[in-house]
């Protein structure tokens, strides 16, 4: 069986990896004390380490270090997840192990592919679109639903309430859950039910606190059907739902309240940026991120070396372009798109020099490694004048081509 360990101190987070993983028969650890992460690794040797970084990252980074040197856990790849980071930083890591890393809020649909690959066990994920909205004013509880019914994110919700009730204090939560966006029939049931159990899953939700809110006849007869769910309320207005809810002691008129007390969000909530979004990488309006650390370009004419290079810093998690030509790399050169350039600067159309003066003359480039086979020394005079920052000759070990160019990404060269 594989094995995750978990290090991360927020909760919420935690739980729902390890719920997740064991879905799929991966054996989770959790840690959320940096000072046992150490041990808990070099106990289990996990195939997975996923570690949250926080702003001050030192005693990651200190458990990075200590991981590198020991030879029983230095090759354990490392996914990280934290704040948004500077492209050079995010490359940097990859000395470490660190194959991804994700900013949060995290897409998870690409962070579970991203864990699935890494342990060679695609993991099963619902990508059904759904938007899942959780928000409070006093101590009524709206869950929201549009779209559809994903059992990602109704997992999700279980803890990202029991986590407000918790922070918010909250000691008789009452729970209105919004459907009046999905049309839902008997093939919901299933999903509909597995909503309904994450809800009542959470401390302090009792059933008779807890209103559906659905124009769907078949959401009140499954309530009704259901011994599990007696007390639940279903109604198809929201003034009705909402009579037993509120205080009417101060105002009779039901829709004053919800106008003045319900649709008013409460200023007392503020939302905890901590806590883990919902979000997949279809819902964010751009380009998914896919948590890589290192982008390499590998330019050289000769396919086979160029085929083994790849393979190199593939096996790091980079995300490797190749070119058999320079004039293909400059064509389609994009500012920011490269961590490292590997140039083979012997290429039957002395395009490779052409790539040297082409970055030369440009600002913000990538550093460049000449991995050639051996050039006279006038040559290797000239190519590092031009802006090579390294000249290594072929062939090279991989793990010391890798080491070097990630030294040289490090700024350690």
């Amino acid at each position: 069986m594989k094995k995750v360990l978990i290090a991360d101190k927020h909760t919420l987070f935690r739980e729902f990896l390890k719920t997740k993983l064991e879905e799929d028969q991966i054996d989770v650890i959790l840690t959320q004390e940096n000072r046992d992460t150490f041990t808990k690794m070099i106990t289990i040797l996990p195939n997975l380490i996923i570690l949250d970084m926080e702003d001050d990252n030192s005693e990651e980074m200190d458990f990075l270090e200590r991981k590198m040197d020991n030879f029983n856990t230095v090759n354990i790849p490392v996914i990280v997840t934290g704040p948004t980071q500077e492209k050079s930083n995010l490359a940097a890591l990859a000395k470490y192990g660190v194959v991804k890393y994700f900013a949060k809020p995290i897409q998870f649909d690409v962070f579970f592919e991203s864990i699935g690959k890494i342990l060679h066990a695609p993991l099963s994920i619902d990508t059904t679109p759904c938007v899942l909205d959780l928000h409070r004013n006093g101590n009524i509880i709206f869950i929201e639903l549009a779209l559809g019914l994903n059992r990602e994110k109704m997992v999700l919700l279980q803890y990202k309430l029991s986590e407000m009730i918790e922070k918010e204090e909250i000691d008789n939560p009452k729970i209105v859950i919004m459907l009046t966006n999905l049309e839902l029939s008997f093939i919901d049931g299933y999903n509909l039910e597995f909503l309904i159990d994450n809800v009542l899953a959470c401390p302090k939700v009792h059933n008779k606190n807890v209103k559906i809110l659905s124009l769907s006849p078949f959401v009140k007869e499954l309530i009704a059907g259901h011994s599990q769910y007696t007390d639940i309320e279903v109604a198809n207005q929201l003034p009705r739902l909402l009579t037993s809810l509120v205080d009417t002691s101060i105002n009779s008129n039901v829709s004053d309240l919800i106008t003045d007390k319900i649709l008013t969000k409460s200023n007392e909530f503020e939302t905890d940026e901590g806590t883990v979004d919902t979000r997949f990488s279809y819902e964010a309006g751009k380009k998914p991120n896919d948590g890589t650390v290192l982008n390499i370009a590998i330019i050289d004419a000769n396919v086979t070396d160029l085929e083994q290079t790849k393979k190199i810093f593939e096996s790091v998690g980079a995300n490797v372009k190749t070119f058999i030509s320079g004039k293909d790399f400059c064509n389609t050169y994009e500012a920011e798109k490269y961590n490292l350039v590997i140039l083979d600067v012997l290429m039957p159309d002395n395009s490779g020099m052409q790539v040297l003066q082409f970055l030369k003359a440009r600002s913000n480039t990538p550093n460049v490694i000449v991995y050639s086979k051996n050039i006279q020394r006038a040559s290797i005079v000239q190519v590092l004048s031009m802006g090579a920052k390294h000249y290594l000759v072929k062939p090279q070990k991989p793990n010391d081509l890798l080491q070097k160019s990630l030294s040289i990404i490090k700024g350690n060269i």
